[in-house]
């Protein structure tokens, strides 16, 4: 008997061992910054103008920004920077608002009749604001917000169960609820968000599945190029961010067997739709898209670029640059980070969890940074080509000419308008296709999303 008793106290402690193993403890802040990092920021404030600057931005857009600019975010980051109560003050009170009333919404949402609730509000920030004023809240305050976040997580994540919509929404909704569960150290949301099949196919679900299947060419995500841009590739970062703080996996360096795709890919394939340096004015200039499909190439009256996020040097993909230039120390992306005349970018555009990245998590550039590589490419998966007059670094000032030419390929997004030509040349956009109406019918119109 006492032989039988040391052997279950013995298996009940190699269960808990393993238990303790498999799902280590919140803690905060940890999600996206640890305390560590946070004091590295304040040195990279007071040392670099840059970072004093975006600092003062944070201010400003916490104390004026709009709820869906992620202000309730900067007004968090802000006092874990700055020390100013009175800002996380501000942010607890807004999460506390949402749980109250959003907790009732959830327990008796009928999902059938309103399959979208919730679906779209920006999780990640809210879960990296309250890791940021968690030493701010009672203990009544967090068992409040996450009771909020766990029920809530719960039926978004039964909705993916019933409903669906494109690639790259599903994908940013995973990531979203995913950093609720890194933020809670909740195992089970974690093993979604990473492992999730996918009820409607694993193009739609969690980030190995769709790192398999959804990455065209080891590089392109299979939709119109400018939707993964906005809504994915800087939420993948903030997984593989979540992740690393969690436990030590590294999303950073994976890379899909299936697919040979991984995170720096998909970010160096936006690399090989650049169009040369177009001289704006502003900075050193802009670097246009090579786009296609839905949000596909435009221009304004003056022949100069069109509106977001149809280059490489817009918020969206400086975001990303921002935080794959910390961990990868790709010169390249220094180089494209160097273009604008300043580094406060607003990183919340899609649905994403940041604030001003340069802030956060930018790290100084060289003096002289080198311009990418600029390979020519035929993309059979993703159904166009990338021709190249300059192959060299030198492409991207020299004002070569290169040319976009789709393929007869179908992508999400895509348009009925094969074959299509754009080329570039002299700095500038010189012979457009451009997709006037992208919405309607076939029968009304030869392009069809």
């Amino acid at each position: 008997m006492p032989h039988r008793l040391a052997l279950l106290v013995f298996q009940i402690f190699v269960l808990c061992f393993a238990i303790a193993r498999a799902a280590p403890a919140a803690e905060h802040p940890n999600l996206l910054l640890n305390r560590d990092e946070i004091e590295q920021v304040k040195a990279k404030v007071a040392q670099y103008p840059w970072a004093a600057a975006a600092l003062e931005k944070t201010k400003q857009h916490a104390l004026h920004g709009p709820e869906h600019e992620n202000a309730f975010l900067n007004q968090a980051l802000y006092y874990a920077l700055a020390g100013d109560k009175s800002f996380a003050d501000r942010a607890r009170r807004q999460l506390l608002g949402w749980a109250k009333s959003e907790l009732p919404e959830f327990r008796k949402l009928d999902v059938a009749k309103n399959p979208e609730f919730g679906s779209w509000s920006n999780w990640g920030a809210r879960a990296w604001a309250y890791d940021l004023v968690y030493d701010t809240c009672s203990d009544a305050e967090r068992a409040q917000i996450e009771e909020w976040f766990r029920v809530s997580c719960r039926v978004l994540i039964d909705t993916c169960r019933r409903w669906t919509t494109t690639p790259n929404l599903m994908f940013g909704k995973h990531v979203n609820l995913g950093l609720v569960g890194y933020c809670l150290g909740d195992r089970e949301i974690i093993d979604w968000v990473l492992n999730d099949p996918g009820a409607f196919g694993p193009q739609r679900g969690g980030f190995y599945p769709v790192m398999d299947t959804m990455i065209m060419d080891g590089r392109f995500w299979s939709e119109a190029p400018i939707y993964a841009l906005v809504y994915d590739v800087s939420n993948m970062l903030a997984l593989a961010e979540a992740a690393r703080h969690y436990d030590g996996t590294d999303l950073y360096r994976y890379v899909s067997k299936t697919s040979g795709a991984g995170i720096k890919s998909v970010i160096d394939g936006y690399l090989l739709m650049g169009f040369p340096l177009e001289r704006t004015g502003i900075g050193q200039g802009r670097v246009r898209l090579a786009a296609f499909g839905d949000g596909g190439t435009s221009y304004n009256p003056s022949g100069t670029m069109g509106k977001d996020p149809e280059d490489l040097t817009n918020p969206s993909y400086l975001t990303v640059l921002e935080l794959a230039y910390a961990h990868y120390r790709d010169p390249g992306y220094a180089w494209l980070l160097s273009l604008p005349p300043d580094r406060n970018t607003p990183g919340w555009n899609g649905r994403t969890p940041w604030g001003y990245t340069a802030l956060s998590h930018g790290r100084p550039l060289p003096d002289h940074p080198t311009p990418p590589p600029a390979p020519s490419g035929v993309y059979d998966s993703q159904g166009f080509a990338l021709l190249r007059a300059d192959e060299s670094p030198t492409y991207w000032t020299s004002g070569a000419l290169a040319a976009l030419v789709t393929l007869g390929k179908t992508v999400g997004h895509g348009h009925s308008d094969h074959y299509q030509l754009v080329l570039h040349g002299k700095g500038r956009l010189l012979y457009p296709d451009l997709n006037v109406i992208q919405y309607e019918p076939t029968y009304l119109n030869p392009n069809v999303a």
